[in-house]
């Protein structure tokens, strides 16, 4: 199994605007946590992670459902979107440095080594859909989709919102008469004989 390549991640998750309803889930499900933590008490620091990444996966698998080449695969206490049967995706919170905080289980540890078949789904590119809190993990600094090969960063890239084409104002009509849209031909010489002229 290779290493996860960039153009090639970001050309599948290009289709059906899939880089785009990773952000958007990831968007919500920060909103809602945010709605949620102003009339609520977590005891814990794990539970706004947990509710974020649940809202987050509902979410994904809302925006994606009329996507012919997914296939969303509940496993191993998590959920992975299989692209094109070609890359496969998680979402997970990230430090600074865009490594993910997963627990050091053996699964989690494998993860980031590409020879190892973890699914049952060999031949796979396996990346990271991230998000980075701020230092109070109360909002989102950074989304995006990261690459790693064991304990080493490959590469990372932004989910930007798709570009929005500013609208531009139609100038307004500027008002003609019918003697500035045409000329009557003999026009000139009408005017020549009514001056005397020979009209010649």
């Amino acid at each position: 199994m290779s290493r996860p390549l960039k153009e090639y991640v970001q050309q599948v998750l290009a289709e059906h605007g899939r880089g785009n309803a990773i952000r958007q889930a990831i968007e919500h499900a920060n909103a809602a946590v945010k709605a949620l933590a102003a009339s609520a008490t977590w005891r814990r620091k794990g539970t706004r992670r947990a509710i974020f990444w649940e809202l987050a996966i509902d979410k994904l698998i809302e925006l994606t459902q009329g996507d012919p080449g997914l296939h969303v695969t509940e496993h191993h206490d998590t959920c992975s979107f299989i692209f094109d049967d070609a890359v496969l995706v998680r979402i997970k919170k990230a430090d600074m440095h865009l490594h993910s905080s997963n627990y050091p289980t053996h699964l989690a540890e494998l993860f980031h080594e590409h020879e190892a078949d973890l699914f049952g789904h060999p031949g796979l590119q396996r990346v990271e859909a991230v998000y980075i809190p701020n230092r109070f993990d109360t909002d989102i600094l950074w989304s995006g989709i990261a690459a790693r090969d064991g304990h080493m960063h490959l590469w990372h890239y932004e989910l930007m919102a798709p570009a929005v084409a500013e609208v531009v104002p139609l100038p307004a009509p500027v008002q003609t008469t019918a003697s500035d849209l045409a000329k009557l031909k003999n026009q000139g010489r009408d005017t020549d004989r009514k001056k005397g002229g020979n009209g010649v």
